[in-house]
């Protein structure tokens, strides 16, 4: 029995390019079918066909990547490792009342540290994408005490007729 190698489901920019490099010799041998390269790469015959295509087309740099396109990012990359820190840290270092961060918080510390105010949805997004997750606190009454919970538990057992654990 045959495994398959495993491949990721989505690859990156430079993952794409790398897996096109890499099958260009074997696009440029005659003898290699469609099906087989396809195959062999992990894509369909048409996307063979297509760099077949553009192979012929525009030369050996074909399969290179194109340059990124899209509005850059508004926080460098130093910049984001840097919130990352900050979030790792308390809130109250900051000058908030709770500990907790939440989105506003996050926005508000960006906006005074660098200066670039996001959206409060895009904010959420790029939380997401650098690997932060939402976070329900446990809902409990700061004033509690469970000494005294467990005191009151011992002393009120036999009056509300329950057996002791």
């Amino acid at each position: 029995m045959t495994v398959p190698p495993w491949r990721p489901s989505r690859l990156t920019r430079n993952q794409l390019e790398e897996r096109r490099l890499a099958a260009q010799p074997a696009l440029n041998d005659p003898r290699r079918t469609t099906r087989d390269l396809a195959h062999q790469f992990g894509v369909a015959e048409v996307t063979i066909r297509a760099w077949r295509s553009r192979i012929r087309r525009n030369g050996e740099d074909a399969l290179r990547a194109s340059r990124a396109t899209g509005r850059p990012e508004k926080l460098t990359g130093a910049q984001q490792d840097e919130i990352g820190l900050i979030l790792d840290g308390d809130a109250r270092l900051h000058g908030f009342e709770t500990s907790g961060w939440t989105t506003p918080k996050i926005r508000h510390v960006i906006g005074v540290t660098y200066g670039i105010w996001l959206d409060g949805a895009h904010l959420s997004r790029k939380l997401k994408r650098w690997g932060f997750s939402y976070q329900r606190p446990a809902v409990r009454a700061v004033e509690r005490n469970e000494d005294d919970i467990a005191s009151w538990v011992r002393v009120h057992r036999d009056a509300l007729g329950k057996k002791s654990p």
